[in-house]
């Protein structure tokens, strides 16, 4: 039997209009069949974009999409992650498998990080997430424990969120406000391998790519208890109006699923083709693939780089960086470099820019930016990373193997004066 629901989208100014509709049917292979239309007072309207650029362009086509979940991905885009499977699954006692993804977005109302809104109605969907105040964030935090403990006994407060997955991570986040301003915080893990370091470790990452002049949102960490501390992220998606900013990840732009050993260069193919300011975002992404190189970020798959839609020039353009958190234990990236993912170097990342229409001597500058960024970061955060070495030795042998890798590239192309 065929169902539809209703895509909504909010506006910069807050309004909240129908965008679209998905038509879908399960079959009896497993597979879901749907179409997409966008609604034609969507396709006139004066300040009206597509979902995605690149597979739902503004048209007034039918799209059509035969897959497992039946959903493209900008709709994937607004799914919970791990975190917020286990909360709907607990506030709903819904089945959290990706068969259901469909009745998992309704259930999410609308997307948290996102401008996306679900319904099976055209009646607006009212679910609205009140922020938290900062000054919750011990109380919030010791909450969010309980319920990795035991989530079938502990009730989270709503500003707990389970809904868009792209910006936010896997790791337990609530929304919070300070005075005007809206933030992401997000807080360790009781899995994570050390869950007392992890906001540390990510708000270095996120140094060190605001020391190479990559754009980021605004970040600091919250010392919450005497064992934890809490890393804040402002929000990139708001406006003071109380509007949002649609953004999408890169895993819903390619539409690839398997990305072991994808390029980078899949996500400048991608820029050239879309971006309002392709020069600028092509430099900045590769130097965040170069900081993520040099500090072991690892964990650098599709849906930790997007682009958000900048309504005063009308297109879309890479969004700031988040989720940049050197990696533990792992030293394989997920994307490739010079069709690598370990072992990389300078002659790799020259032969990936290519593929950035960037020359071989611009290149090379961007890398030494990324160092020098690099590098200012480890200075800045020297007591920090100092005290995180001498207390946990995965964090020691982390802090040594990017030092390594900062001196190897230093070594290479006489860039040794940095």
């Amino acid at each position: 039997m065929q169902k539809n629901f209703y895509i909504f989208m909010q506006l910069p100014d807050g309004r909240k209009v129908v965008a679209g509709r998905l038509l879908y049917e399960a079959l009896a292979d497993g597979q879901v069949q749907s179409y997409f239309r966008y609604e034609s007072s969507w396709i006139t309207h004066p300040d009206t974009f597509p979902l995605d650029p690149v597979n739902l362009p503004l048209e007034s086509s039918v799209f059509q999409l035969k897959s497992r979940t039946g959903l493209w991905g900008v709709m994937e885009d607004a799914l919970p992650d791990a975190w917020g499977r286990r909360l709907l699954q607990a506030r709903h006692m819904v089945d959290v498998s990706r068969d259901n993804n469909i009745a998992l977005l309704l259930l999410t109302g609308w997307a948290d990080p996102g401008a996306t809104g679900f319904a099976d109605t055209l009646n607006i969907p009212n679910r609205i997430i009140t922020p938290m105040d900062m000054e919750m964030t011990d109380q919030a935090i010791t909450a969010s424990e309980a319920f990795e403990k035991n989530a079938g006994v502990v009730n989270l407060p709503d500003f707990f969120i389970s809904g868009g997955s792209s910006a936010g991570g896997a790791r337990p986040k609530v929304l919070a406000r300070s005075q005007k301003n809206q933030y992401l915080i997000k807080f360790p893990s009781i899995n994570d391998p050390s869950p007392e370091i992890m906001a540390q470790l990510e708000f270095f990452g996120m140094s060190c790519a605001q020391q190479s002049a990559i754009p980021v949102p605004e970040f600091f960490l919250i010392k919450a208890s005497a064992s934890r501390m809490a890393l804040a992220v402002k929000r990139f998606d708001t406006v003071e109006t109380k509007g949002r900013l649609h953004f999408l990840s890169f895993q819903s732009l390619t539409g690839v699923d398997e990305q072991l050993g994808l390029p980078y260069s899949r996500m400048a193919d991608i820029i050239k083709k879309v971006s309002g300011k392709p020069e600028n975002d092509l430099k900045n992404l590769y130097k965040q693939m170069v900081v993520n190189t040099l500090i072991c970020n690892c964990d650098d798959h599709l849906k930790n780089f997007s682009m958000l839609y900048t309504p005063a020039i009308q297109r879309f353009c890479l969004s700031p960086a988040y989720d940049i958190v050197p990696n533990l234990w792992q030293r394989e990236h997920i994307l490739s470099i010079g069709g690598k993912i370990s072992d990389i170097n300078i002659e790799d990342l020259l032969r990936e820019g290519k593929h950035f229409s960037l020359s071989a001597q611009r290149s090379l500058l961007l890398v030494k930016k990324a160092i020098q960024g690099v590098t200012k970061a480890f200075k800045s955060n020297k007591d920090m990373l100092q005290l995180l070495s001498a207390t946990h030795p995965l964090c020691h042998s982390l802090l040594i193997t990017i030092q390594e890798n900062i001196d190897s590239f230093k070594s290479q192309y006489g860039v040794d004066h940095i």
